[in-house]
């Protein structure tokens, strides 16, 4: 894919297994694939538009998570105990069984064609694993310094806020990164939802430019690597808190 993207199309026509590359061209032949996705297929906007997504998604899910995992974690209700077993019941549907009812619905509502609409069914669809990732760190906190702050007068919201945020944020940390490429990535619901080019997203996009027979292999390749490797190399750099965070509150003692 990377190799390709930095080819032309007579190179690819001539011989397509070969991964040599031209390094004498000059630097706006080398990357003329990148200058075109960028000005032609203005794929500024869809990566501006995916970051917001994908932000927004892990921004909304962590305001509803921690607390929800909180109260999972910690307080007596009624349903507690099945809710804590069928948290996942979600992930057990196909997401195109979903696809169908929501386009429905987000048509009549007009959440078609808008990053509101995507938002609300990312965080539909991230919130279950963040509650239920979470919620194993929670119970791994000690309840006694809970208890002392609770002495100390402090309400649950105190505690949420200045112990439990600051105690989990390595669990926290890894959440948001899961979730983030779960948006980051995520293909179907964006090509149910998103008709209008304005409003794709980096994976629709792609989507965009190979149902277009014309489009030269190479720009959709150098399509491919923008999408691929910001997450790729966030994943990289964050892979110890990730891997920290899915395996912390697992064992007690």
């Amino acid at each position: 894919m990377l190799v390709t993207s930095f080819k032309t199309q007579a190179s690819l026509l001539m011989n397509p297994l070969d991964f040599s590359l031209d390094f004498t061209k000059n630097f706006k032949e080398f990357f003329k694939s990148y200058i075109v996705v960028f000005k032609t297929y203005n794929f500024s906007r869809y990566i501006l538009t995916s970051t917001i997504v994908s932000v927004g998604t892990v921004a909304i899910t962590l305001l509803f998570a921690i607390p929800a995992a909180y109260a999972v974690a910690r307080l007596n209700f009624f349903g507690k105990t099945f809710l804590s077993t069928s948290i996942l019941i979600i992930y057990m549907f196909p997401a195109i069984v979903l696809v169908i009812p929501l386009y429905t619905i987000f048509s009549q509502l007009g959440l078609r064609n808008s990053i509101s609409g995507l938002l609300i069914v990312y965080t539909a669809t991230t919130l279950p694993v963040a509650i239920y990732m979470l919620q194993g760190y929670f119970k791994s906190i000690p309840k006694e310094i809970e208890d002392a702050a609770l002495i100390d007068g402090h309400n649950w919201f105190g505690i949420i806020l200045k112990i439990i945020i600051p105690l989990s944020l390595p669990a926290i940390a890894s959440v948001a990164l899961y979730v983030f490429m779960i948006a980051w990535n995520e293909f179907l619901f964006s090509l149910m939802f998103l008709d209008n080019p304005k409003t794709f997203t980096l994976s629709r996009a792609i989507n965009y430019l190979s149902g277009d027979a014309e489009t030269p292999r190479q720009f959709l390749m150098a399509g491919s690597v923008i999408v691929t490797l910001p997450i790729l190399l966030i994943f990289i750099y964050f892979e110890k808190y990730l891997v920290g965070g899915l395996t912390s509150g697992s064992i007690k003692g």
